[in-house]
């Protein structure tokens, strides 16, 4: 046995001793909280009375109770720090670190040290360093530089080394399996034998392996605006999930989960990534799809498109003209721009009512708008007639609350009424608080009215659009459906934002969004206006750009340098998804594939089988012995074009009463996972053609294979597959 191993065996040893000193200090630590705080509870509740019999009781009694509170207050702290710890110290057991590094500080007297990176740091009991964090400013000399002389950032300084030794290890527990010195990139063993696992229901982190040009996207600090574009399996999402836990980390102080908003593809999508973060000890941020997030910020009662309805619309072949339009960053900056206060108009104001009843009339509504100075913007005319509708509506309820009605109604209320709608009972010779109770009584009556004011749904916004969509076009608008379109709900939001009231979030720190390629130009300058202060990270495949909604990503870094921020563009064309047959295959739909020379990173594997099927019924017979030969322990898909095809193809199955062992997904729902095996459905010149659009729709679809890829086709194989 070689002395390095000898010597490696043995810190580990050592350090994962200390690692179990800790647990068991941790434990111990929980446990007597737990018993202090039991106890401190029983004092709380038994021993001591509560004397509340006169005015100098009353101020002992509550200074007891604040003590206690803190108490156990106190006593939370404690254990929600300890439980922190214990947490972030059992993950270490299972593998208290994966790398090493041997640095000497070129700007101290050639200081020499030895790191050992982990997935969390750890200090033990008597206070030493023994694993450093991935996310440590240090670590960083572990992924991206090589031996030699090289610098590592602390905030923002630049601090001049020496790289002697870059280690891999492979642990688990407290067993050294085995160690790779290297001088450059991760050792391609470990890679492997990482990418060769088995998939799995969600993703894996990528901590361990991690690549250089990975690396600098996860902790790129210096752009604010980030355009990932990454061939299939290249690891855009993974780099985007380290990157939120480089986030987290990196700005604990100021920073949580709550400050991050991530937006995925579709809902299966966010279910698979879902135990990323917390397997590294980080809580998932606000995860929605674009959909979702539009619900959740357009907060109107009027319905929205549901997710089928709207995939359906952004996979359909055809997109109508006006649809286009309102897609387009055209018509989204004629809205930003757009002032002429001629357009408000009385037809655009509602009446406010009451049980069907008029409160406020639009003509008296679009009057108060009128008296409003013509020198303020529309959104300040409007905020003003807002305050005008709110005075005038509370000198009304002031003033009925003085009325001999109200007042005869409060007197003959019962004890028991005065109880249940005012928590007292008032005297009824003192008129001043009769009225003050009337008041009340009349605000929760009529809350609605107030409600309707302080919304301003007394102003149509879905009229201004179709008059703004008008003096655009110079033709009508026509709706498709009763819900709301997503491309209609964003130009909601921005006419909203422009002429109605401020949407921005300044909160918001750091905005990441996945395949990017599928936005608007609309929906990308809405999250720019929604979201002024955050740093965005924006990660795409344009070969993947399957839907009528896409955009180039010429025309993304466009529109992102418009806005006036940094932006910085990286290329990611390291296939690790996918065997080296499975990448070759969908390299040929690559559209622009003469500028990409993609690198297939895994070993060779099995070639993707084309199988000829006469008829449907054949066809049927060789789907059901495909999924009768495939391991069950391993993930099978069949992936289809569209969601109908999807539906159809699984009805038909049930008929033939063929079990069905495997996913049939749509492409739409497929995009983004990946399985050990893939069944693509009939890629026939029946189903698919020649256009661009249908050969991203193959690439994507193959592209979610790791192992095999099978193709069964009826009669003719389509064109954009025939000679590979």
């Amino acid at each position: 046995m070689s002395n390095d191993h000898t010597q490696e065996t043995q810190h580990l040893q050592q350090v994962y001793e200390e690692l179990s000193q800790a647990r068991e200090t941790y434990q111990a630590a929980i446990d007597e909280v737990s018993t202090t705080g039991k106890s401190v509870l029983e004092q709380f509740g038994g021993d001591t009375k509560l004397n509340f019999d006169s005015y100098s009781d009353n101020l002992e009694t509550f200074a007891m109770m604040e003590m206690k509170n803190r108490e156990i207050d106190q006593l939370n702290i404690q254990n929600a720090t300890a439980a922190k710890q214990l947490e972030k110290v059992e993950r270490l057991l299972k593998v208290p670190y994966f790398g090493k590094i041997d640095v000497t500080f070129l700007d101290t007297d050639d200081d020499r040290d030895v790191f050992y990176i982990g997935m969390n740091d750890f200090t033990n009991l008597d206070g030493d360093s023994r694993i450093y964090d991935w996310r440590s400013p240090i670590a960083s000399l572990f992924y991206n530089n090589v031996l030699g002389d090289s610098s590592y950032l602390v905030n923002k300084t630049e601090i001049p080394v020496a790289l002697n030794l870059k280690r891999q290890l492979i642990i688990e527990e407290d067993r050294l399996i085995n160690f790779f010195d290297t001088s450059l990139a991760i050792q391609d063993d470990i890679l492997l034998h990482s990418l060769e696992a088995d998939s799995s229901q969600y993703m894996k982190d990528i901590t361990t392996t991690i690549q250089q040009e990975q690396n600098e996207i996860i902790r790129d600090e210096r752009h604010p605006l980030l355009l990932v574009n990454g061939i299939a399996g290249s690891g855009k999402t993974s780099a985007i999930m380290q990157r939120i836990a480089y986030l987290l980390y990196n700005h604990r102080t100021q920073i949580t989960a709550d400050d991050i908003l991530l937006l995925s593809p579709n809902s299966t999508f966010i279910d698979y990534i879902s135990q990323v973060l917390p397997n590294l000890g980080e809580r998932n941020p606000l995860n929605l799809t674009l959909l979702q997030f539009l619900k959740f910020t357009f907060r109107e009662k009027k319905p929205i498109e549901s997710e089928a309805a709207y995939f359906n619309r952004i996979t359909a072949e055809q997109v109508n003209s006006q649809q286009k339009v309102i897609q387009s960053q055209a018509f989204t900056t004629f809205i930003q721009s757009f002032d002429d206060p001629t357009l408000i108009q009385q037809s655009l104001f509602q009446p406010i009512l009451f049980k069907r009843k008029p409160i406020f009339s639009a003509e008296l509504i679009f009057n108060l708008y009128q008296e409003t100075p013509n020198t303020l913007s529309i959104r300040d005319r409007l905020s003003a007639t807002k305050e005008k509708l709110s005075s005038l509506w509370n000198r009304y309820l002031i003033k009925q609350s003085k009325s001999k009605k109200m007042i005869d109604q409060m007197q003959d209320l019962t004890e028991a009424e005065q109880l249940r709608y005012f928590d007292m009972i008032f005297t009824e010779d003192d008129e001043e608080q009769l009225t003050e109770f009337a008041l009340q009584r009349l605000q929760k009556k009529y809350r609605k009215v107030a409600d309707v004011i302080a919304d301003t749904s007394w102003f149509d916004q879905w009229l201004l659009f179709e008059a703004l969509y008008q003096q655009y076009t110079r033709v009508p608008y026509k709706r498709t459906s009763s819900a709301y379109t997503a491309d209609e709900v964003v130009s909601l939001l921005l006419i909203k934002d422009k002429y109605i009231e401020d949407l921005s979030n300044r909160q918001m720190a750091f905005i990441l969004v996945d395949e990017v390629q599928d936005y608007t130009e609309a929906q990308i300058l809405l999250l720019l206006k929604l979201f002024p202060q955050a740093n965005f990270t924006l990660a795409g495949d344009e070969n993947q750009a399957i839907f009528n909604t896409s955009i180039s990503f010429m025309e993304l870094k466009e529109l992102l340098s418009a806005s006036s921020r940094s932006v910085t563009s990286y290329q990611l064309l390291n296939s690790y998804r996918s065997s080296k047959e499975i990448t070759q295959l969908f390299q040929t739909l690559v559209t622009n594939h003469e500028k990409l020379k993609i690198v297939s990173i895994r070993k060779d594997g099995e070639k993707p089988k084309f199988i000829p099927c006469e008829n449907q019924d054949t066809y049927l017979e060789t789907l059901t012995s495909l999924l009768a030969s495939l391991s069950p322990e391993e993930a099978t898909v069949i992936i289809t074009k569209t969601g109908i095809e999807a539906e159809e193809l699984e009805q038909q199955l049930i008929k033939e009463n063929i079990t069905i062992k495997a996913q049939i997904l749509s492409i739409d729902m497929a995009k983004g996972l990946e399985f050990d095996n893939v069944i693509i459905h009939d890629p026939s010149t029946v189903r698919y053609g020649t256009t661009e659009r249908e050969k991203k729709i193959l690439y994507t679809a193959i592209s979610r294979g790791m192992k095999q890829v099978f193709l069964p086709y009826v009669r003719e194989l389509s064109e954009l597959l025939k000679n590979k």
